[in-house]
């Protein structure tokens, strides 16, 4: 087992916390290479990944019943402006074009 003192070991998990959240950033080559069908497309591509893999914001895990109060809770988080009123109704048509029935 690896053993670090302790000064050390908060250096390290630092490192690691930084690396992980290094590598998890969007905007490779593959992420460039993205376009969306719809302009509503882009916006949930946009926002959504910000915080989010494009998995768990999968349209289709939720009935757009479900969906409205997580993007209310969504654009609220942090203070609030995490998107515009004008994304969050861009997001709110996709969910409904795409949404779990």
């Amino acid at each position: 087992m690896l053993k670090i003192l302790p000064m050390k070991k908060t250096l390290f998990l630092c490192i690691i916390s930084f690396s992980i959240i290094s590598c998890g950033k969007k905007g490779g080559a593959t992420e460039s290479a993205y376009t969306p069908a719809t302009p509503e497309e882009g916006a949930w591509h946009t926002n959504c990944s910000k915080c989010h893999s494009l998995k768990r914001a999968d349209p289709k895990s939720h009935t757009i019943a479900e969906w409205t109060p997580i993007v209310n809770k969504m654009q609220s988080k942090r203070g609030g402006n995490q998107f515009t009123d004008d994304q969050k109704a861009q997001i709110m048509k996709y969910f409904a074009a795409n949404a779990k029935q």
